[in-house]
């Protein structure tokens, strides 16, 4: 599969190059660019932690799986973190107003519920929150839309790393 980065229109094909007949490509950051938008996005979150120290996650995410995971690393390397779930945009959106998360990390697809709607309504009453879209559809457009829709940070969930993630958490749990 041929890699293209989409930061800013960079264009730079990398990654591991299959046979010519396989013309497919994927959209997503070149190595150089990745270090840029995770120091961007951490500089971001940095300016979100409140005095107190405490730090409130919410994960809006229908894959069982994929959400226990992610909770679990989370509070295994954030233990002073309180981390939420909801499973879709009803759920979500009644976290948001009772819990004030810091950080939200959002599926796109979710049931009755658009993720990049549901980020558009959420930074529309709450600008301050930063919401990080994780999806399994790693596009220009949806990285277009995401970004449109108000959401900080656009990060294909194949490509996530948990070390840059923890640096992410990090730099606000401190």
């Amino acid at each position: 599969m041929i890699q293209v980065c989409c930061y800013k229109g960079c264009g730079v094909i990398y990654g591991e190059k299959e046979p010519l007949s396989d013309k497919s490509a994927t959209h997503g950051l070149c190595p150089k660019h990745s270090d840029i938008s995770y120091k961007e996005l951490r500089a971001q979150i940095e300016k979100l932690r409140d005095r107190t120290g405490s730090f409130r996650i919410l994960i809006v995410e229908d894959s069982v799986v994929f959400r226990e995971l992610l909770k679990e690393s989370l509070q295994s390397r954030f233990p002073s973190a309180e981390v939420y779930e909801a499973t879709d945009g009803g759920g979500a959106l009644l976290q948001v107003e009772n819990l004030r998360p810091d950080l939200i990390f959002m599926d796109i697809r979710l049931p009755g519920e658009n993720g990049l709607h549901l980020t558009q309504t959420i930074k529309a009453q709450y600008p301050d929150i930063t919401v990080i879209i994780l999806t399994s559809y790693d596009s220009p457009e949806y990285r277009e839309a995401a970004i449109r829709s108000g959401g900080n940070a656009y990060i294909p969930k194949e490509s996530l790393g948990y070390v840059q993630l923890e640096d992410l958490v990090k730099s606000l749990a401190k």
